[in-house]
């Protein structure tokens, strides 16, 4: 068997499509910039904010921030939602 035909295993060759399950981001989530909201745990760098009573995944810069605390959303980039204290 050509070493050819082993690669073909192992690479994905079907398109990722909506109908077949696959979603790259969720929709809405450039909606999120500028907005404000609270963490809902302490950000180390990654954790859950609450935007108008909605649960997103969020993450900072490398900064912590405790949960409580203000924050707004800067930029999204794909699936991250990256925030910084207000």
């Amino acid at each position: 068997m050509p070493i050819r035909n082993i690669f073909k295993k192992l690479v994905l060759n079907m398109g990722e499509t909506p109908e077949r399950g696959y979603v790259a981001a969720k929709p809405g989530l450039n909606d999120l910039i500028g907005r404000t909201g609270i963490a809902k745990t302490t950000l180390r760098p990654s954790a859950t904010a609450i935007f108008d009573d909605e649960l997103v995944d969020v993450v900072t810069l490398g900064e912590f921030i405790q949960d409580g605390t203000e924050i707004l959303v800067t930029r999204v980039e794909g699936m991250r939602v990256i925030v910084k204290e207000k």
